[in-house]
């Protein structure tokens, strides 16, 4: 990338006695914090240290922070958005950094699919290594940036106490600059357009406002917790006779279960766990034991810590980092985690607010046998809005089912969801909400339900997948509609459609004798043919053979109801691949563009944003993929090769499609009034003012408002009102 405008590139040290774990903001408001170094480069002058402990800031810095302040430089940042400028807001608040020029190259490498990280984006782009990033740095920002540990005789290092590690330090923050910049210039500008730097600035400005926290209840809940340990703790200590101190000691009850009982478990992790529970073999005192691991080692208590330790004035800023999930562009979870929040086993909210109540009372424990269950449902409550406001929260009803039907031009699953979203008026009329308004008197059924025009999408899929009429499927049947379509819409196989239904307590057995009869014939004997094939390849594990033969079946009757979708997975492949071959070549599939650019795959969604895959490689032989590119591996987390294949790619141009349709919504609802405190996956919580002047139903249909490139899709949100945030 050229660098044509004026521009300050810029990196701080900083020291702040509070764990950097409790966010940025918690970080940099704790009393001990201040500017260590500062390092910049003006242009494409050497980059220079600020000591900012020795003395004042030079004039020629002065100067160009001026011309940032006035928004005649760009200023370019590692992280700039989510740490820097949110640091200096606290420690020197005099100082101006717009977001609106502001540059941050990590939020640059998630837009072009590249790591976050500067450490990792040297390596990416293989800069010389006095251009690198310094691999003593994170050692000596253990000596200068955080208090030392007890064991040593000093508080804190100082250019002082240690002066040729502080000489080593500046040089390492000087070389930062250096690297910032090379990496700057070779970052690809592919997402860098208006629409996504007004974006980018409101998610700063939701960031900076946070989410209100009760720091009561969070406290209460951490008590709660360690009491229950203690106690669990002393139950595992008396069943092991002291072999064993604590339900945290994974290896000696590992070893205590093989000494006393015989068995031998290959890891503690949950699922295994919660199997062994099932085992009718299992030992009651060693069930018991695993019960007590299992609570013991409950995660949900660390999200309340993560509120206590990051809270700033009540709120918790910095949970939400824009285009961090960059195979998507969707919004990933800091600190907080909000988008990995527990799924409530408890669902009334009137218990929810009595267990919050008797958790302040410090009496959790006489109501429930084991805590972990109710504060682990209560945990979403702990957001709360500011006093004289209330929550007002909706999200988009089945929003990837959606665009998945759209991009894809399934006719009769979008006719579907546009009949289902039509309801009956008083008069006997049909009208869209979200089209025509929420302030008509609609009609309602004996339950007090609206009366749809159309029967629910999961009820249509089963009937569809196994000919029958919409109006005779069952509660049940729906359920596996709903199945249906969560397992094989991005061409999940009889696997995955197999491990989902398990999930939904479905038994594999039972679902294969209804399956050979009632499904037409033709699947099941193609997927009897496939038996053989299908052990050769060891295709058949956890299930019977007639299981398996089922979710084949079923598999090969969803996919012909919705013939427009496969399609849509083999021409997103083979546009891929054609466009690898034939560099420079746009080639579509539906309302999906892909063009090679350089050393990226481009593949541009209807919004015009792009999805981009480096180094595409078509695949060699023993590839089974569509096509490999680098990438951040989800699990490892290492910059590797990584294949892909057509229902993957599905389903990255769907969530961001889905993504883009939620963004895009956020300046219609900040202009409107409903400030934006979080986004949670195609969700948004809002904080209004506790009166009439706006609501859920306003929100809804703000949201369901189509962009212009979104002609065609029926899109529809459903809200809630609250004065705690729940799931709905």
């Amino acid at each position: 990338m050229k660098v044509t405008f004026p521009t300050l590139y810029c990196d701080l040290e900083t020291f702040s006695a509070k764990d950097i774990r409790a966010g940025s903001h918690a970080y940099a408001a704790d009393p001990s914090a201040e500017v260590l170094l500062w390092g910049y480069a003006i242009d494409d002058a050497p980059a220079k240290v600020w000591d900012v402990t020795a003395g004042p800031m030079p004039e020629e810095l002065r100067q160009a922070l001026d011309e940032v302040a006035r928004k005649e430089r760009r200023h370019v940042w590692q992280n700039g958005v989510m740490f820097d400028r949110v640091f200096l807001s606290y420690v020197m608040p005099e100082i101006e950094l717009p977001m609106e020029t502001l540059d941050d190259t990590m939020v640059m490498a998630y837009q072009a699919g590249l790591p976050g990280s500067l450490k990792e984006l040297c390596q990416v782009f293989h800069l010389s290594a006095d251009k690198a990033k310094d691999a003593d740095g994170s050692r000596l920002i253990q000596i200068f940036c955080k208090p030392l540990p007890s064991t040593w005789k000093l508080d804190r290092a100082t250019s002082k106490t240690h002066p040729e590690e502080w000489a080593k330090f500046v040089n390492y923050c000087r070389l930062d600059i250096e690297s910032m910049r090379e990496v700057y210039k070779k970052l690809p500008a592919f997402n860098r357009t208006a629409k996504e730097r007004e974006l980018q600035v409101l998610d700063a400005t939701i960031n900076m406002r946070g989410i209100g926290v009760d720091v009561e209840f969070a406290e209460a809940a951490i008590a709660t917790a360690e009491r229950a340990k203690k106690d669990i703790d002393k139950q595992v200590f008396k069943l092991t006779d002291g072999r064993v101190v604590t339900a945290g000691q994974r290896d000696a009850l590992i070893q205590f279960f093989f000494d006393k009982y015989g068995w031998q478990l290959k890891d503690m992790r949950k699922s295994e766990l919660e199997k062994r529970m099932e085992d009718p073999d299992i030992p009651a005192e060693m069930k018991e034991l695993i019960g007590l691991r299992l609570m013991g080692t409950k995660t949900s208590v660390q999200k309340y810590k993560r509120v206590v330790q990051g809270a700033v004035d009540g709120r918790l800023r910095g949970c939400m980092q824009f285009r961090g999930a960059s195979r998507t562009g969707r919004i990933s979870g800091r600190t907080f985690q909000p988008q990995n929040l527990p799924r409530p086993l408890i669902k009334s909210q009137t218990e929810i607010e009595e267990i919050i109540e008797d958790t302040k009372l410090g009496i959790l424990e006489i109501c429930y046998d084991d805590v972990s269950v109710p504060l682990s449902s209560a945990i979403r409550s702990v957001i709360v809005p500011a006093a004289g406001n209330r929550l007002c929260v909706a999200d988009f009803s089945n929003v990837e089912g959606r665009v998945l039907a759209w991009l894809a031009g399934e006719e009769w699953k979008l006719e579907a969801f546009r009949e289902f979203d039509t309801l009956q008026t008083k008069s006997g009329e049909w009208a869209l909400p979200y089209r025509d308004g929420w302030f008509q008197e609609w009609a309602v059924n004996e339950k007090g339900d609206f009366i749809h025009k159309g029967h629910d999408l999961y009820k249509l899929t089963y009937a569809r997948t196994f000919g029958i009429k919409p109006e005779d499927v069952t509660k049940d049947q729906r359920q596996m509609g709903k199945v249906l379509e969560l397992a094989l819409g991005y061409q999940g196989g009889p696997g995955a459609f197999a491990t989902f239904a398990m999930n939904f307590g479905m038994d594999l057995d039972e679902l294969a004798k209804t399956t050979e009869a009632t499904i037409e014939e033709s699947y099941w004997i193609e997927s009897m043919g496939m038996l053989k094939w299908a052990k050769e390849k060891k295709l058949i594990r956890g299930m019977s053979q007639k299981a398996w033969v089922a979710c084949n079946a079923i598999k090969s009757a969803w996919r012909k109801a919705n013939s427009e979708i496969e399609s849509f997975w083999y021409a997103l492949a083979k546009a891929c691949q054609s466009a690898i071959k034939a560099k420079g070549v746009a080639f579509s599939a539906g309302r999906i563009v892909c063009k090679v650019s350089g050393n990226y795959l481009l593949m541009r969604l209807p919004s015009g944003r792009y999805l981009v895959y480096p180094a595409p490689r078509l695949p060699e032989e023993g590839e089974m993929c569509d096509f490999s590119f680098m990438g951040v591996n989800q699990y490892t987390k290492k910059w590797e090769r990584i294949p892909t294949y057509s229902g993957k790619l599905a389903e990255n141009s769907v969530q961001g499609a889905a993504c883009d349709l939620l963004l895009e919504a956020g300046p219609r609802l900040e202009a409107a009034g409903y400030h934006i405190v979080m986004s949670v996956h195609d969700e948004y919580i809002t904080e209004i003012s506790d009166d009439e002047t706006r609501n859920h139903r306003q929100m809804e249909k703000i949201m369901s408002d189509l962009p212009d490139w979104a002609d065609g899709l029926p899109l529809v949100a459903a809200g809630f009102e609250a004065a705690r945030y729940r799931k709905d």
